[in-house]
């Protein structure tokens, strides 16, 4: 990796890197049934905000990981 990367795009590294952090965060403290009894209560869990959690922590990890390779990759030449 270019080890001389813009600043915009390491700034943009950390905001993406904290975007995803916080949002793990947000997913360890959600409430899951405990027994399969409880999977049923339509008032104790429901799988879309869980989903979408997860879909947008894997949204920012790919955006960090396109902002690595696009930060790396050489100025094309006149």
């Amino acid at each position: 990796m270019n080890s001389g990367l813009s600043q915009s795009a390491l700034c943009r590294l950390l905001v993406l890197s904290n975007r995803a952090y916080d949002l793990d965060i947000q997913l360890r403290n959600m409430h899951l049934p405990g027994g399969y009894s409880d999977l049923w209560e339509p008032a104790m869990f429901t799988p879309g905000p869980l989903a979408d959690l997860q879909d947008e922590i894997d949204q920012t990890v790919r955006a960090g990981l396109v902002t690595c390779w696009l930060a790396d990759t050489p100025e094309p030449e006149d």
